[in-house]
């Protein structure tokens, strides 16, 4: 591959994780259908900005609701069984808790911006995800947060093998209950073969053949789970492959995950994510 053409293909990868780490926004861009363009489309390669600005609320449902009991392998586990309420939140209380511990450039090294900060409401979470649109108000959603940050050279970064990506996104419900009750809904609905890399849109080329694997992390806060899904997708005409590495946890009314993209390791770990997944933790402890 020659220079001008790597430098093409790895800006994709970069537009491509506001979409394939949770970002999406027309309506092509639902977890259920799939984004169709902002992966491996020219314009996505020369103007990141662009897909960003495109990038309509739309939360990955994978990331938000594989909620593991601790200790479970499953790459779609079950939610955790232990909830304890204490108080009712609110709006006003959800936006707060989202202003504050969600993952931006300043809990970073030098050089990282934003490659999309998409907010999401209870209208925008019901067009980006219609199948679970009927859950919204039985789980009591108030809001929820997508932050998807890159590094300055993502070019480097991604032959260097390092993260492409860093994100966090939040999903605030009224109560714990309620967050366990979609948690567990969900992580049902993603133990369909191919069901959690299709959660991605249409990020992977054919993920019926994404592998999806659980990797190692201890148990967190009132459940968790860690797991990474490797395969081809589509940057530019060119066939690489990304790997998006995934820890997901519930605490208290929160639904929460942390992760980051890299090119792919064979046996992928947590590696330095788990010092985002902490600092996530406990903001959203304070605000608890």
């Amino acid at each position: 591959m020659n220079p001008t053409r790597t430098i093409i293909v790895i800006s994709s990868l970069a537009s491509a994780l506001a979409v394939a780490c949770g970002g999406g926004s027309s309506k092509s861009a639902t977890p259920t259908n799939g984004p169709s363009g902002a992966v491996a489309t020219t314009a996505a390669a020369t103007a990141p900005t662009t897909a960003a600005k495109l990038a309509t609320p739309s939360v990955t449902a994978a990331a938000k609701t594989a909620i593991a009991t601790p200790g479970s392998a499953s790459t779609a586990p079950p939610a955790s069984t232990a909830v304890s309420d204490g108080k009712t939140y609110n709006e006003t209380q959800a936006a707060t808790l989202l202003g504050d511990a969600s993952l931006t450039p300043k809990d970073l090294d030098t050089g990282w911006t934003i490659m999309a900060d998409v907010p999401q409401d209870n209208a925008a979470a019901a067009t980006a995800d219609p199948v679970s649109a009927t859950s919204i108000e039985r789980c009591g959603r108030l809001a929820g947060r997508l932050v998807t940050n890159q590094p300055q050279d993502v070019v480097s970064s991604y032959l260097a093998g390092t993260a492409v990506s860093y994100f966090s996104q939040l999903t605030v419900y009224k109560t714990a209950t309620g967050a366990a009750d979609c948690a567990a809904e969900a992580a049902t609905r993603f133990q369909a073969p191919g069901a959690l890399a299709r959660a991605f849109g249409t990020v992977f080329k054919d993920p019926d053949a994404v592998k999806v694997q659980p990797v190692e992390y201890p148990p967190t806060a009132d459940g968790s789970v860690a797991f990474a899904l490797t395969g081809d997708i589509d940057a530019a005409g060119t066939v690489v492959q990304l790997q998006i590495v995934v820890v997901s946890f519930r605490k208290g009314n929160v639904n929460a995950v942390v992760g980051t993209a890299t090119s792919p390791l064979t046996n992928p770990t947590v590696g330095d994510l788990g010092k985002y997944v902490n600092l996530v933790l406990q903001r959203i402890s304070g605000n608890q």
